[in-house]
Formats: C-alpha cells, sequence, structure tokens
C-alpha cells in the first residue's frame, strides 16, 4: 500500500465567499513603480540594492477592473481600496491611503519617504492592495460580512538581495539566558555552527543570533527610527565580528576562499571599505579585540550617521 503525497502548488488564501468570487480578480491588473522615471509593472517581486533604497519613490497604480466590479454582487458603494505597507521583521504596519469606491476609481497613489522611513528604509517591505468592505453587513452564506473583509488583494515584495552570510535571528528571555550560563539581561549572543568557508546553502545556516526578548521587542514595535535604527546597525556590525572570530580556525590556514561562501560575502563587505584580501582579513581577525574590523563593519552600516540622526 502506497501513501498518496499531497503538496501545494502555489500560496493563495482559502475564501469561503463563493458569492463574492468574481471579485477576487478586480486588482489583478494593480500595478507599481519602484523609481521615479520607471514605467509602471504588474511584477510583484523586486530585489532592491542598498544603494538604490535612497532612490526609491513609490507609486501605486490600483487598475481596478471596471467590468468585474460591475458584475459583482456587491455594489462598489460598500467598498473601499486599501493600500498598506509591512515590515515582516519588525511587524509593522503602515495604512497609506483609504478611499471609498462610491466615487471614481483612484489613478495613482504615492507611499511617501516618510512611510518607507518608519518602517526601516524601504529595502524589506509588503505593499498591499485591498479591496474590502467599507461597513458591517448581514451575515449571508458566501458572502463577506465583516467590515474590513476583504475581497480582492495583490502584493508587491521588496526585498534586500539575500547574502550568503544571512542567519537566523531569535528571541530570548532572562530565564532563557540564566539556562545558558549568561547573565539574564544578555544582549546578544552568536552560536557559531561552521561552514563559513563551505558553497552557502540555506538549508544550512552558518550561525545562529540570539536577542533578548525585550530588545527584540523594542525593535519590532517602536514607531520611530531613533531607537531601532542604530541599534541594528550595530548589531548589524557586530554579529559579523563574532562570527569571524568564531570562526577563525576553521579558515585560518586557507589559501583560497570559496567563490559562493558566507567568508567570501563578508570579505567582500569589507573591501566595499577599504580594499582586503584573505591574508589582510586574517590580520585583521588576528588583531587582539579586531579594532580596524569593526570600525570597517561599523563604517559599513552607517553606524555615526545613524545614532547622529535619531
Amino acid at each position: 500500500m502506497t501513501n498518496a503525497k499531497y503538496h501545494k502548488s502555489a500560496s493563495k488564501d482559502v475564501r469561503p465567499f463563493f458569492e463574492a468570487a468574481t471579485l477576487e480578480e478586480a486588482l489583478d491588473g494593480a500595478q507599481i513603480r519602484l523609481f521615479e522615471n520607471q514605467p509602471f509593472t504588474d511584477a510583484t517581486s523586486f530585489i532592491v540594492e542598498e544603494q538604490e533604497v535612497s532612490r526609491l519613490l513609490l507609486r501605486v497604480k490600483p487598475s481596478l477592473n471596471e467590468a468585474t466590479l460591475a458584475a459583482g454582487s456587491i455594489s462598489r458603494s460598500k467598498l473601499v481600496l486599501a493600500i498598506t505597507v509591512v515590515n515582516p521583521f519588525l511587524k509593522k504596519t503602515e495604512l497609506v491611503h483609504k478611499a471609498s469606491l462610491a466615487k471614481a476609481s483612484l489613478d495613482e497613489i504615492a507611499i511617501g519617504a516618510e512611510v518607507l522611513e518608519r518602517l526601516g528604509g524601504g529595502s524589506n517591505i509588503t505593499v498591499e492592495v485591498v479591496l474590502c468592505l467599507a461597513a458591517a453587513l448581514n451575515r449571508e452564506a458566501g458572502k463577506p460580512f465583516m467590515h474590513g473583509h476583504w475581497l480582492s488583494k495583490k502584493t508587491f515584495d521588496l526585498r534586500p538581495p539575500k547574502p550568503a552570510e544571512d542567519f537566523g535571528v531569535e528571541p530570548m528571555e532572562d530565564a532563557g539566558w540564566k539556562a545558558m550560563g549568561y547573565p539574564p539581561k544578555t544582549l546578544y549572543h552568536v552560536e557559531y555552527f561552521g561552514y563559513v568557508n563551505e558553497t552557502a546553502n540555506k538549508d544550512r545556516p552558518i550561525a545562529k543570533v540570539y536577542v533578548h526578548s525585550d530588545v527584540y521587542k523594542k525593535l519590532a514595535a517602536d514607531n520611530l527610527p531613533k531607537v531601532s535604527r542604530p541599534m541594528m546597525a550595530f548589531l548589524a556590525a557586530e554579529i559579523p565580528c563574532q562570527i569571524l572570530a568564531a570562526s577563525f580556525d576553521d579558515w585560518r590556514n586557507a589559501e583560497t576562499i570559496e567563490p559562493r561562501s558566507p567568508l567570501s560575502a563578508f570579505l567582500k563587505r569589507i573591501d566595499k571599505i577599504q580594499p582586503c584580501n584573505l591574508q589582510q582579513l586574517k590580520q585583521l581577525v588576528s588583531q587582539p579585540g579586531m579594532p580596524k574590523l569593526r570600525a570597517i563593519l561599523h563604517t559599513d552600516q552607517q553606524s555615526v550617521r545613524q545614532v547622529a540622526e535619531a
């Protein structure tokens, strides 16, 4: 006897509103523009390089399908168009726009730079264009009824390039730190696994980072960049130092670097600030306290600017 194996071929929300199913296609034509003088596109996934973040000028064109709206079982007077922007890492959402469809369809909606600033800059966000109920309706089988129930949605994902030195970050409570033999208010700890000079593999992380849960929650909930951005810049510089120090025995005697390895990615990051080869990297890591390496990595994260502008 064999066991049948099932797998999901595509990610899709299951909606029980079969009476309003025709409206699900109302936003299929929605488009986005990332930069000024760039054409609108209906693509839904984008990689935003670090140097491009400051150039982001997001505009969304809902492009509502009028024929679909007219054929729907819910009148447009009972619908609103909402646009939200979400940072999945910070777990923060901004409502950018909300407008009734009782009037003419909207053309373009700008997503201001101040919104991106509050969400960490704009390189790791999801823009959602949603058609939803303007007010609660009487409950009927197969129909939406709750205020805010969405009937059609299109999302646009903006993500930074996935670095080869990527690693997981987990919050840790006081009790967890004590169990590990650390003081209960430890800020962070890096647990190095290995493989730093081997081809990167998403199923084989090189390290795991633990951050105190109080700090993790603050970074996720802080509505102002004055705390979150300097702290994230600090951690983004310090964590690679810890990994390079912990892994040094693995590559101390290496004569070459695997081109697709996390170590190669670290070296490229350092080389952007100050020319550096493998031998020079060994010298940087060998210095007690690694002061020059820390200086380079903090420069890469623009730590001074992050603190000065907070």
